[in-house]
């Protein structure tokens, strides 16, 4: 047998035996490794290969990250597939809001209930103790998902949660969320698996660098301060520390401030104004201590404003005077955000980097790999493009010239040009998606939209702002089985959005996609201040280039990538923006569209 292949389960296709190699020579060499290739390609699989002979003779695991907790089974169910040839345990890690079975039994369901759930309740909870009663573990032979996991812990009667952290240590493949990498959350890891020793993944790591922002920043808005102004006056009768008046102040300060749709304020004002001091957060979580016990003993969801408040404070002052931290304000009609948004990314990630043995990227969109290892702080990086498997003779694809939504809103002839353009790409009849370059965008031409859609006789799904999980699930599934019923449909969704970078349309659930326009991110004060801060990290032009244009092309190309899921995938691709057809565009976009591009005047497009 070829050693490279030894826990590949498949029969290699192009470029995964190169692969391979090329990923387990760079950890070898302690090297971190850039994987850039398509969708269908089999990067988990791949991956898996090149890594599981090396961890063998390691103390440490292979740590597999995804960006959500809904993505964590499909490594180990890669490692299923494995284990036909080799046996290798892993599982998949969820944390206590998924796997407490006291939480399900009281319906405690927010990630603050459960957790505080089982910090107060812990020493009480037969699950848990049933769990530290047992002498032995038994060490499963096969690969487990988290609800693999649960059900065993179900039927055992002892807690899912504690059970699997028990089971880590004997684990050569973990896949868990981002959050336990990137926030305190990690010692529950760290304590058992020696991360030094340890190779981690980061899956869809074109995501790394908003996780770690959002992970690291906080806000509180005018209703958590409402709020724990209920929760003082109630939980502080006496006013001991003039807690209620420090905490109008705030609510006042927060009115007076935003002066306009969103800006910055200065943390001096907010503190000289509130007169918060570190006596009163500590005071302050004492407090929401006291919510936390009464809650749970009347039954209720324990929860408490005031520990959100506290938290928002904490951070304010441990971040002041850091260059890349900003401190913003928002509002949206009635409520008033404020937040402490922490841009330093690459400072960040860089930091965690080191932790580890090797670091392993892996995407479809990581190019350009440079930029990417420039923005993430990755350093001694090896790297690998895996060019796109799409067969050109099944790809069509158009950079239309004389449209744009370039601008603060559309014209009414350019919304007239779009209407042609939409009504020429809606006379083929297949599934189709529209992904927009914002809910701005959509909405201009949602009337358009709705008007063709009718005409052509198709289905028209479209996500909205703030749609529910289910309602947005339920609503693909029905776009998809379309074609299965004899029917037609279009997904008109922003770019960016959860049908555009998070959903899989195989075969004929999705043959052609609009882009209309290019999803830059809104130039709002907080896009503002992100360029300004990149242009003094990196220097002016290659700053703006980084933090405005690429994650805008990475963008489009993640939706352009919803049609070709595999070799047998082709499709009809417009990018309804002249812009696309700038160089410094173009050359972001997918392998796939470039090699088979042309151009159409607006008016012209119906003869191509």
């Amino acid at each position: 047998m070829d050693p490279d292949l030894e826990y590949f389960p498949y029969e290699p296709r192009h470029y995964q035996k190169e692969a391979i190699a090329s990923i387990r020579s760079a950890v070898e060499e302690g090297k971190n490794f850039c994987l850039h290739a398509p969708t269908g390609f089999g990067k988990t699989p791949v991956v898996l290969a090149a890594l599981l002979p090396l961890i063998e003779g390691m103390k440490g695991s292979i740590i597999w990250t995804v960006r959500t907790g809904n993505e964590t089974d499909r490594p180990i169910e890669e490692l299923a597939m494995v284990n036909k040839k080799r046996r290798v345990f892993g599982l998949s890690f969820r944390g206590k809001r998924d796997m407490c079975l006291l939480a399900r039994e009281l319906n405690v369901k927010s990630y603050e209930g459960v957790g505080t759930l089982c910090r107060m309740k812990r020493d009480k909870c037969l699950y848990y103790r049933n769990l530290k009663r047992m002498r032995d573990l038994l060490i499963p032979s096969e690969p487990l998902t988290f609800s693999e996991i649960f059900e065993i812990a179900k039927k055992m009667k002892v807690c899912p949660y504690f059970l699997q952290i028990a089971l880590l240590e004997y684990s050569h493949v973990i896949s868990l969320s981002y959050n336990y990498i990137l926030s305190p959350l990690g010692w529950v890891i760290r304590r058992k698996i020696p991360f030094r020793e340890s190779i981690l993944i980061i899956d869809e790591a074109h995501n790394i660098n908003r996780a770690a922002i959002e992970m690291n920043s906080k806000s509180i808005t005018s209703t958590t301060v409402e709020r724990s102004l209920r929760e003082a006056e109630k939980y502080d009768p006496n006013d001991e520390y003039r807690l209620r008046e420090k905490i109008e102040r705030l609510s006042n300060f927060m009115l007076k401030v935003t002066t306009s749709k969103d800006g910055t304020f200065y943390l001096e004002d907010l503190l000289s104004s509130t007169d918060f001091t570190p006596e009163d957060i500590r005071f302050i979580y004492k407090l929401a201590n006291d919510i936390y016990k009464d809650r749970i003993i009347e039954g209720k969801e324990p929860r408490s404003y005031l520990n959100s408040l506290a938290d928002f404070l904490v951070a304010a002052l441990e971040k002041k005077g850091e260059d890349g931290v900003a401190y913003l304000y928002s509002r949206d009609k009635e409520r008033v955000k404020l937040e402490v948004w922490d841009m330093r990314a690459r400072d960040i990630l860089a930091s965690i980097w080191k932790d580890f043995h090797s670091v392993i990227f892996i995407s479809g969109t990581l190019e350009p790999i440079d930029a990417f290892a420039e923005t993430t702080g990755v350093e001694k990086c090896a790297r690998m493009s895996v060019p796109s498997t799409a067969d050109p003779d099944k790809v069509k694809s158009i950079i239309i010239e004389g449209v744009s939504t370039k601008g603060e809103e559309l014209s009414r002839e350019m919304v007239g040009r779009y209407f042609r353009v939409i009504d020429t790409f809606l006379s083929l009849p297949r599934n189709l998606a529209i992904f927009t370059a914002s809910y701005r965008i959509q909405d201009e031409v949602l009337p358009s939209i709705e008007e063709l859609s009718g005409r052509h006789n198709c289905h028209l799904f479209i996500e909205k702002k703030d749609m529910p999980g289910d309602e947005a699930s339920n609503m693909l599934d029905e776009f998809k089985l379309l074609p299965k019923q004899g029917k037609i449909g279009l997904l008109v969704a922003p770019s960016g959005g959860r049908f555009a970078e998070g959903a899989d349309f195989p075969g004929e659930e999705l043959e052609g996609v609009m882009l209309l326009g290019i999803p830059f991110d809104r130039l709002t004060t907080k896009t503002r201040l992100f360029i300004q801060y990149s242009q003094r990290v990196y220097g002016t032009r290659r700053g703006r280039y980084l933090a405005y244009v690429v994650p805008a092309l990475r963008r489009a190309s993640q939706a352009l990538g919803r049609v070709i899921r595999s070799e047998e995938d082709g499709g009809i691709f417009i990018m309804a923006d002249e812009r696309y057809a700038k160089r410094t565009y173009f050359k972001l976009l997918p392998d796939f569209i470039k090699q088979t591009v042309n151009l159409a005047r607006w008016n012209e497009l119906r003869s191509l």
